[in-house]
């Protein structure tokens, strides 16, 4: 696998998508997100002429962000809502 940004996503980075299902580093799983995303955006310019609505919706991205919900206990609408408190208040908003 090449790391160039100016390529497309490959079987590999699909594959990632779902061995990240197992995955138990929040950390780990979102700084792979973020270079596999970069990928994403790749095709849908190159290949697609889409933007985010599409780069949103992607397969990988509903993958990853699935994970990062279920490590962060975010679908949870009480914890969201504590947590969104708490980050209001420390930021004086």
């Amino acid at each position: 696998m090449t790391d160039k940004v100016e390529e497309g996503l490959t079987a590999e980075e699909y594959k990632r998508a779902i061995d990240v299902q197992d995955a138990c580093s929040l950390a780990g799983v979102v700084h792979d997100f973020s270079r596999v995303m970069t990928r994403v955006w790749v095709e849908a310019r190159k290949e697609y002429g889409r933007g985010t609505d599409w780069v949103n919706t992607h397969p990988i991205a509903v993958m990853y962000s699935s994970k990062i919900a279920s490590l962060t206990g975010s679908n949870d609408m009480s914890q969201f809502a504590r947590a969104y408190k708490i980050c209001r208040d420390k930021a004086g908003v």
